[in-house]
């Protein structure tokens, strides 16, 4: 019923809001040590690059217009001798974005009303946000220079909810005090996917403001957790149920059906070279290979990858099994992707030796290789 009334919610809030267009404007002086400065602007229903320009650091105003057909968000990437960081702000079409720096060198929104409002917005919340991306970053150092990924996430699952829970709270204290405001409901979207804490905070807007084109920043992320929802429940329906069959060309280009290998236990594993947990996992799958040699086959599906990368890394990692590239361009090919409805990375399907689908697993999990020890006899 929840899953229900969510897809429902999703639905009604997505009209409207995201098929408004318009220019979109931001200029901006960058100076100190940076080289360049790249200006970036994804959209926010498709993730899809919109536009993006490199400017060289020179201490005078750089400016960019683009025609956006919804809501996007813009990364400004600052770059210095291969080091990169970067802020991100929503995008909306018909408005401009001027980015200044006060007294203390601390970069301020000005421009047109929606963002010296969003100025304000995000300065509200400040504290709270801090204190939740500098928690993370601290958690990411530590695993990094070699501290227990176990100890990490123990203070993770025990320090983060309270932090996020402020953070929460604060954007919702905001809301609540200019419920009519365009850049309330884009400060929503600070949420990430928290789809409780994002309805909770949406349901403070007016109806006017849950219509404004801003709130397509929250509403993307609602629409995006609603596909993950469908694509495990997909995925949970597949247990028990004949494999979806599909035919890839495999690296010598020739084509290959996931249907010719049943009669052995079969993994799909759906990975890519730009994948750290996939490629980090390649010892213990080169392990288990060789381990059930004979009963076992594992079919390596490439994606996102160019085809010169993906031959690339089946040669430097030397990857026993079969492989096959899908191409994400190739719009009358299978796509093996939307049939097992993969949305993370690596994911791996089991198949058992009748052509059924036994368990999918996503992410680089232990408990794919005691699963496999208990089945594979």
């Amino acid at each position: 019923m929840k899953k229900l009334l969510f897809s429902m919610l999703v639905g009604m809030m997505t009209l409207g809001a995201m098929a408004q267009g318009g220019k979109f404007t931001v200029k901006g002086t960058f100076e100190g040590r940076n080289d360049s400065v790249a200006l970036v602007l994804i959209d926010a229903s498709t993730g899809k690059t919109v536009a993006e320009e490199i400017y060289p650091v020179t201490g005078e105003p750089i400016e960019m217009s683009c025609d956006l057909k919804g809501v996007a968000r813009l990364f400004v990437v600052k770059m210095n001798n291969g080091y990169q960081s970067h802020m991100v702000f929503p995008a909306i079409p018909g408005e401009r974005l001027e980015l200044v720096k006060d007294e203390k060198n601390i970069t301020q929104l000005q421009g047109s009303q929606f963002y010296v409002d969003y100025n304000k917005a995000e300065k509200s919340i400040e504290e709270a946000h801090m204190a939740m991306s500098n928690f993370v970053g601290e958690c990411q150092y530590r695993m990094q220079h070699g501290e227990s990924e176990e100890q990490v996430m123990k203070d993770y699952e025990e320090k983060a909810p309270v932090l996020a829970q402020a953070l929460a709270d604060a954007v919702k204290g905001y809301v609540k005090a200019h419920p009519d405001q365009d850049a309330a409901a884009a400060l929503i979207a600070m949420l990430d996917d928290d789809t409780d804490e994002i309805e909770a905070a949406a349901a403070l807007l007016t109806e006017r403001a849950r219509g404004s084109v801003a709130a397509g920043l929250y509403k993307s992320i609602l629409a995006e957790a609603q596909k993950e929802a469908e694509e495990e429940a997909r995925q949970e329906g597949m247990t028990g149920n004949p494999a979806p069959d599909f035919t890839l060309n495999d690296i010598n280009g020739k084509p290959l059906a996931l249907s010719s290998l049943c009669g052995k236990w079969v993994i799909i594993d759906f990975w890519g070279s730009w994948c750290k947990w996939c490629i980090k996992g390649i010892p213990d799958m080169k392990e288990y290979y060789t381990k059930y040699a004979g009963k076992l086959e594992i079919l390596g599906v490439d994606c996102n990858d160019t085809v010169e990368k993906w031959k690339a890394a089946v040669k430097e990692y030397e990857l026993p099994w079969l492989h096959v590239y899908w191409d994400k361009d190739d719009e009358n090919g299978d796509n093996p992707l939307e049939l097992y409805g993969v949305r993370g990375f690596p994911t791996k399907v089991i198949i058992d030796p009748k052509g059924n689908v036994a368990k999918v697993i996503v992410g680089e999990d232990p408990a794919f290789y005691d699963y496999l020890d208990e089945v594979i006899k």
